[in-house]
């Protein structure tokens, strides 16, 4: 009796096993019906295949797929690319929470992250991170030991339920991600972009930040990217800015959006 009931017993905790190890993987390098080749995604955030997307407003090459050849280390192949095509966030220290061209997805708990890439730029040292949106959980580097270093990031998040970004430094190639160990359910208002109530636009030569309600930090880039303004509100404000296109960038605890403003 206690033989047949192990023999029952077993099969079941093996089967329990393999439900619990999930995996979703994202194979930009093969999978060209998911992934097809594209010059980019635009301005708008989009959700492809449980793989969120957020691009730069100030260009529309963000995750682009190109035709490109290569094999890592440990054997797996790619005919193409995904091109982040610029960093996470403005030059400068690194930030843990990303602004601009990243991927982000929600986990249900703790996982391991795996992302083959290379450098965007033919002999650049590039890192790309893994962040949670408070620290880098995982972080590696191409090219520091040469052109033709091609290393695949491991990056290991112990926490519950979150959001988790992959980003780098400055423009990386990306040619797989894969998350074990969770499940993976990704919408938009992961990033909180339906819950950010802060509105700005521009009017002659003034530009309106309206329903401020919490610290506000408030960045002004130049169409080529270069910071123009910076400053922290926690009240509604506006401001003059000379002619000329600029995007306006606010952030605070409820989120954070970019918006384009012309001043005439």
């Amino acid at each position: 009796m206690r033989k047949k009931l192990l023999s029952i017993v077993l099969p079941i905790l093996f089967f329990g096993t393999i439900v619990n190890a999930q995996t979703k993987i994202w194979d930009f390098g093969n999978d060209t019906t998911t992934w097809p080749l594209s010059s980019g995604i635009g301005n708008n955030p989009m959700v492809v295949d449980n793989l969120g997307l957020f691009p730069i407003p100030t260009n529309t090459n963000f995750g682009a797929v190109t035709a490109n050849n290569l094999t890592f280390g440990d054997g797996f192949s790619a005919t193409q690319r995904f091109q982040m095509n610029g960093g996470g966030y403005p030059a400068g220290e690194f930030q843990p929470m990303p602004t601009q061209r990243y991927l982000f997805f929600g986990v249900s708990g703790a996982c391991t992250v795996k992302v083959w890439f290379r450098t965007g730029s033919n002999g650049a040292v590039r890192t790309l991170y893994v962040s949670d949106g408070t620290q880098a959980v995982g972080s590696a580097t191409t090219n520091a030991n040469g052109n033709g270093d091609f290393p695949i990031l491991t990056a290991n998040y112990t926490g519950g339920a979150t959001t988790l970004y992959i980003y780098g430094d400055l423009a990386t190639n990306l040619y797989k991600v894969e998350v074990t160990g969770a499940t993976v359910e990704t919408t938009l208002s992961l990033d909180n972009l339906d819950k950010f109530t802060t509105n700005v636009f521009g009017a002659g030569n003034q530009v309106y930040v309206q329903n401020v309600v919490s610290n506000t930090e408030v960045r002004v880039y130049g169409i080529t990217g270069a910071l123009v303004k910076s400053f922290n509100t926690t009240s509604d404000v506006n401001f003059e800015l000379n002619k000329g296109l600029y995007i306006v960038n606010v952030k605070s605890e409820e989120g954070e959006k970019s918006v384009k403003v012309l001043m005439n």
